[in-house]
């Protein structure tokens, strides 16, 4: 798009027609244009005005500014995709109703939409949902269709496409009727500024009407359900098959049928506020990727509503490029109609300056020049009423994901009373310390993030209650005590709001409701409405390690529990600063954190407890200990030996302790403790141990070799090769065992073994028999095992056995 100026007649600006074109699209627009001003451009090149039908390549946007203007604002099809207007809402319902704790003050206010599940992903839920309400009906959409086209209810859920162009909604039953047939409001919304947000609704509209009673049992006939004129325009049997009711007749007929117009058009105000609060955040990251100044965007959307038989307001689907085309005939409401729909777009052209000379934008401060802006488009948006900021500008700040500094010093200027900043309060964010940085934990994604000194102190004094012009008159502060010259205040500030507003949406902070920001437990650990509530909070103890473990997730409980109990710490008193340990649910997965550090993420339920048992593991050694993953063996005696099974053959893993402790019935356990202070004799980790019986399952250890001091006198490892030795054991050199033993090995914070400590643990291999044991003869070699090893247990307190 060239837009070089010197090219052109500085007196008379260009508009240009692209899209889908069509006469009734176009011609309201070409018409309210002043002529004196504007000649029609020869291409798409050279413009001033862009009237696009449709919506246009990215490359349009590129040279938008307050002089160059396009009737669309990138990012719309959060609100225009049928299938995204849905995942909008909720994704804003969602937000909304964390910030409401519960209360439902704010959140109530979002139930305005039937249920959409999109294809694919959404299949099987519509499928449970179907089964689950077999007397409800639910309608087939395509995703990007218009004017009806594909439309249709759905005879049996079974046959519902599964490609991704369809979509499936709830079929909203019992309708409000006019003269026993069903309506749908066809509203008519400009959003004219994305910062500042300003947003409003035409004071006309139309009611659509089908072209058939509406009769519930007659599921078949398309006339009697669907409100688009294209559809009812086919039905030949109708006296008037496409009629249109405006604004003012049918607000006449609601109270003459004793219903309170003005309640109902209050409400669909909010819902069209509400609705394109959805879609803010979206719009102005997508404006800011393709490069466009969005002071040159509007969007002007045909909202539809149906209307229950309570009198609410149901969001059905917003429309990007509303047709303008004159549908009824002129007895049905056509003449009105076209008379609307003119006024429409000649009221837009008026607001939107189109016929005015750009002003000179410099004039004043940066407040003075959005709140004269803001006031100017207002004071001449004929029949647009404003919503946004509206009368009272407070009213939808909390719906923002954060007001943008724009959007604050307007409510600021145009509110009746002083405004509170917004506080915050952590969402799925914790944070860790290095020197004066801050580090961001993201509790769903496992990602840790590093802040620079500005934003570490932006952060620090958002958590703890401060507003973002607090935060921002503290950084000018700090600014005018550190440099020579004058800093930009407004920049300052802008950077603070809008920092505040990427943390919010990428749901590190939420907007609080409180006067104080409050620690809010992670998104990720906390139950979610489908799963049982069940917690875990205990404190472990494996060989010097000591953790306090959480978990909420009722699935990870009803597995681990049982593993964890041979660790629990029966009294914790003098325990609270212990270290955290948790297993938090994430997406996908499990991750599993120790003090804010992420271990270990995209966990399947059955990964979690082996990687669960390496962390413990890996931190069970203090200084010149060495912790030893291997299985134990001990008799109930508190003075019977220990035998040791390494568990690094990973097709084994615990196979022969289980095995050997069936065959002796002795107890058993999962990790050794070599102390420095105790050259012999180690300590029962109590891990749990794999049952390799039944793939990906776990025992617990026997709680009673927990923590418990034992002498060992035989090391053994278990190998799938047959041995020559009828006896099922053949003896092993100090190397050779430890080649299968020291990669379980590990010293204080998981490190390798160092010289001394491999020295150290070779030097106690050498004072232990040592046992290659046939997994092929494990009865045999249990005998000879129990004969040459419980036998000798006894002759020595020390030293080599």
């Amino acid at each position: 798009m060239d837009n070089r100026n010197g090219e052109r007649d500085k007196m008379t600006r260009h508009y240009w027609m692209g899209g889908n074109r069509s006469y009734e699209q176009d011609r309201f627009f070409e018409q309210h244009l002043d002529k004196s001003l504007w000649q029609k451009a020869d291409g798409p090149e050279q413009w001033d005005a862009c009237w696009y039908t449709g919506m246009p390549d990215p490359e349009y946007f590129s040279q938008v500014g307050p002089g160059r203007k396009i009737n669309h604002i990138p990012g719309n099809a959060a609100l225009t995709v049928k299938s995204r207007l849905y995942r909008s809402l909720m994704e804003l319902r969602e937000r909304v109703q964390r910030q409401d704790k519960g209360s439902g003050h704010l959140t109530d206010r979002l139930a305005f939409v039937p249920r959409i599940f999109s294809m694919p992903e959404d299949y099987h839920d519509f499928q449970e949902a179907a089964l689950e309400n077999p007397g409800k009906r639910w309608i087939l959409k395509p995703k990007n269709a218009a004017r009806g086209k594909g439309i249709r209810l759905v005879d049996d859920p079974a046959d519902v496409p599964m490609d991704s162009s369809w979509m499936v909604q709830e079929y909203l039953e019992n309708p409000h009727t006019m003269h026993g047939r069903k309506y749908v409001l066809r509203l008519y919304v400009l959003v004219s500024s994305v910062s500042p947000f300003r947003v409003y609704l035409y004071h006309q509209g139309f009611a659509k009407l089908a072209s058939a009673p509406y009769d519930e049992d007659n599921a078949n006939n398309p006339y009697s359900y669907l409100t688009n004129p294209d559809v009812n325009a086919l039905n030949l049997d109708a006296e008037i098959p496409v009629e249109f009711v405006d604004f003012d007749r049918y607000r006449v007929w609601l109270r003459e049928q004793g219903h309170d117009d003005e309640a109902l058009f209050a409400r669909i105000e909010d819902m069209v506020a509400l609705t394109c609060l959805a879609a803010l955040e979206p719009m102005r990251e997508r404006s800011r990727v393709v490069g466009a100044d969005t002071r040159g965007c509007y969007e002007l959307m045909g909202i539809d509503c149906l209307i229950d038989e309570s009198l609410k307001p149901w969001i059905l689907e917003c429309n990007l490029s509303p047709s303008l085309e004159v549908c009824a005939g002129p007895d049905s409401g056509g003449d009105i109609e076209e008379g609307i729909k003119g006024a429409l777009v000649a009221d837009m052209v008026e607001m939107l300056g189109l016929n005015r000379p750009v002003g000179n934008e410099a004039d004043g401060s940066m407040v003075e020049r959005l709140v004269r802006e803001t006031q100017a488009e207002t004071a001449s948006s004929g029949g647009f009423r404003n919503l946004i900021p509206g009368k009272d500008p407070s009213a939808y700040l909390p719906f923002m994901a954060l007001p943008r500094l724009s959007d604050w010093v307007v409510a600021q200027a145009l509110s009746d009373r002083p405004l509170k900043q917004p506080r915050f309060e952590r969402w799925v964010a914790e944070e860790t310390f290095s020197e004066d940085l801050v580090y961001l934990y993201d509790t769903r994604l496992g990602h840790l993030s590093s802040l620079n000194e500005t934003a570490s102190l932006i952060w620090l004094m958002a958590t703890e209650g401060a507003g973002p012009d607090d935060i921002a008159a503290a950084l000018v502060d700090a600014a005018l005590k550190s440099t020579p010259t004058a800093p930009d205040a407004w920049t300052i500030r802008n950077d603070v709001w809008n920092t505040l507003a990427d943390w919010i949406n990428n749901r590190f902070l939420v907007q609080s409701e409180g006067e104080t920001a409050e620690r809010a437990a992670p998104e990720s650990s906390r139950a979610s409405s489908s799963e049982a509530s069940a917690t875990i909070s205990m404190v472990l103890s494996c060989g010097r390690f000591r953790a306090r473990f959480f978990t909420d997730s009722a699935p990870l409980v009803s597995r681990i529990e049982n593993l964890l109990e041979p660790m629990a710490v029966a009294d914790e008193s003098g325990m609270d600063s212990l270290p955290r340990l948790e297993v938090v649910r994430d997406t996908p997965g499990f991750t599993l954190i120790l003090d804010g550090q992420v271990i270990r993420s995209r966990l399947p339920l059955s990964a979690v407890a082996p990687a669960l048992a390496s962390c413990l593991a890996t931190h069970a050694a203090g200084h010149d200990d060495i912790a030893i993953d291997a299985g134990l063996l001990a008799g109930s005696d508190q003075d019977s030996p220990m035998f040791m099974v390494s568990h690094t053959e990973p097709s084994l893993r615990d196979a022969l302790t289980l095995a050997l402790a069936a065959q002796w019935r002795v107890e058993y356990d999962r990790g050794a403790l070599l102390q420095a202070a105790d050259e012999y004799r180690v300590a029962g980790l109590g891990l749990p141990l794999q049952d390799t019986a039944r793939e990906g399952l776990f025992v617990p250890a026997r709680a009673g070799l927990t923590g418990n001091l034992g002498r060992v006198p035989a090391v053994l490892v278990p190998t799938e090769n047959p041995l020559q030795n009828k006896s099922g054991v053949q003896a092993m050199a100090v190397n050779e065992t430890l080649r299968h033993l020291i990669s379980s090995c590990c010293g204080e914070d998981g490190r390798p073994l160092d010289t001394d400590g491999f020295t150290r643990l070779a030097g106690w291999l050498e004072g232990r028999d040592r046992y290659l044991v046939d997994m092929n003869n494990l009865e045999a070699a249990a005998a000879a095992l129990s004969g040459r090893c419980f036998e000798k247990a006894p002759q020595k307190e020390s030293g080599s056995l």
